[in-house]
């Protein structure tokens, strides 16, 4: 049954397709035809990612990853199913995040049957065996334990625990050495089955494909399997009533310190304008955290902004890798561009050039077939609809400055700030840190 056929327009100015099929079973397929492509991307997104985990389990979503490349009944181990792809000239790997996990390939266009089925293989029939098990998890607790290591990422995951608490959103993706040491086969398995079925279940292709035989390859692997119930995820419930602050001691030469405010979800109808915000603040060499904290004050060799955007919460991020003995100056005048931000110091041409930016990075970024399939099918996934580039770009140049300076107003909030620091510092800094908090107004 076909949901909905849309029409864009691609980079090079013609008008392109695709459409959304859903199976009996609850299956979701999106397609975009690129002829003038020589590859095929095939992405394969699950509805679950850490935010489903239980305490006990926390990890399994990304264990699962790494365990559907370990063997097949027809392929045996990870060397035959990557050498299946790399042979061709493609190329297969897979992701987990908080909320969804992908699977993806790259082939040549004409080898779109044998990357499907190595795709659907690993989905369908991967063994799970004790043996494997046994040895990722040994891989995987090396793994956490190199992001821990690794000062700008531990930052961010401490920011998350400060600011999400006890909640899943406040835990890693990979979950702690003692989580994933006890998680074992049958919980694999039980995960697997409650999680993986078809109605939770996107497949994106983009490229030199055609939308029937996209639909006749799903149907010959899926269309016989039964739909199940899945479990929802714990919501998000934020009422931050004062700053927190977060405080590592970790050896170091340099001070990583990480801002969060509470944000807005994917959803919001200000996502649009969120993004805005954080190109102007925190987004490449011109933004003005880089201009004022690099450039004029050489505080800092890295510093920029991201946002994290869930179904139902979001933040504002902000990092920075600072000299240590500067730190509170980096803070101060990191406060003060937000704080100049919430009042009426954005101009036009600077909105102007936002925009320009936004929208023509949107499209550099999905002129491959592995882009394109990544993005559309995210939109089912994550939005459960398609959009096309066009309407993006409209809504993009919808949004005024007096929306850019409200959503700030309501986003840097002293009483709604979190800071992360990972550097020679101890708790007992903690009071000199909040004082120049409270000055954000």
């Amino acid at each position: 049954m076909v949901f909905d056929a849309m029409r864009d327009i691609n980079s090079r100015g013609g008008v392109i397709i695709f459409k959304v099929i859903k199976l009996e079973n609850g299956l979701r397929i999106i397609v975009e035809e690129m002829p003038y492509m020589k590859s095929v991307a095939i992405v394969f997104g699950v509805g679950v990612g850490s935010r489903y985990e239980e305490d006990h389990h926390q990890g399994i979503s990304h264990i699962i990853e790494h365990m559907l490349f370990k063997g097949t009944k027809k392929r045996k181990n990870t060397l035959e199913i990557s050498q299946t792809i790399e042979s061709i000239g493609g190329e297969i790997n897979a992701s987990t995040s908080k909320e969804i996990t992908q699977l993806y390939v790259k082939v040549p266009q004409e080898q779109f049957n044998i990357a499907f089925d190595v795709l659907a293989d690993i989905i369908l029939n991967s063994l799970i065996r004790e043996e494997d098990l046994c040895k990722e998890k040994n891989i995987i607790i090396e793994e956490i334990k190199k992001y821990e290591d690794i000062p700008e990422e531990l930052v961010e995951i401490l920011l998350d625990k400060i600011m999400w608490k006890d909640h899943p959103l406040g835990r890693p993706i990979l979950g702690n050495v003692k989580s994933v040491g006890n998680i074992q086969r049958e919980d694999l398995l039980s995960y697997i089955n409650r999680f993986y079925r078809p109605n939770n279940l996107v497949v994106s292709v983009a490229g030199n494909i055609k939308i029937a035989d996209v639909i006749l390859q799903v149907k010959n692997y899926f269309e016989e399997i039964k739909e199940g119930k899945i479990k929802g995820y714990l919501p998000v419930n934020s009422n931050q009533k004062t700053a927190q602050i977060g405080i590592k001691f970790k050896k170091s030469n340099q001070t990583h310190l990480s801002l969060g405010f509470p944000g807005i979800s994917r959803l919001n109808c200000d996502k649009y304008c969120m993004d805005l915000l954080d190109i102007i603040l925190g987004s490449g060499l011109s933004s003005r955290l880089f201009q004022e904290i690099r450039v004029k004050r050489s505080l800092a060799y890295d510093i920029h902004s991201f946002l994290q955007y869930f179904n139902d919460a979001g933040s504002f991020n902000i990092y920075a890798g600072i000299d240590s003995s500067r730190i509170k100056e980096a803070i101060q005048a990191i406060l003060e561009e937000l704080k100049k931000i919430k009042e009426d110091d954005l101009g036009e041409e600077e909105l102007k050039k936002a925009k320009e930016m936004y929208k023509g990075s949107l499209s550099l970024s999905l002129e491959g077939t592995l882009s394109r399939a990544f993005w559309l099918g995210n939109r089912i996934l994550l939005y459960d609809k398609p959009v096309s580039l066009q309407e993006i770009k409209e809504r993009i140049e919808g949004i005024k400055k007096e929306d850019i300076q409200r959503l700030a107003q309501s986003i840097f909030v002293k009483d709604k700030i979190n800071l992360s620091i990972v550097g020679p510092f101890k708790e007992k800094n903690r009071d000199e840190y909040n004082s120049i908090i409270q000055k954000l107004g």
